[in-house]
């Protein structure tokens, strides 16, 4: 039993994938099928970590001490 209601179009849309979405697509249903997973492999994190967005710190931390500053409360009108 399977729950793919028609191959054709799971084949159809696997061929489109790019190599690396085809690697998070497998990790998914794996996931899916056997539960949560306890380890990840380091060429995952790798690849995970590079496309990540860069986080200027200095830049976060004056965000970060301004809205301190800012003396006002989430939803204060004021």
């Amino acid at each position: 039993m399977t729950a793919a209601h028609d191959h054709d179009d799971v084949h159809h849309f696997v061929e489109q994938l790019t190599p690396d979405q085809l690697v998070e697509v497998r990790a998914h249903a794996l996931r899916l099928v056997t539960g949560r997973r306890t380890f990840v492999p380091w060429s995952e994190l790798k690849r995970t970590a590079a496309r990540l967005p860069r986080i200027d710190h200095v830049e976060f931390r004056s965000d970060v001490d301004a809205a301190i500053d800012s003396d006002t409360l989430l939803g204060d009108a004021r």
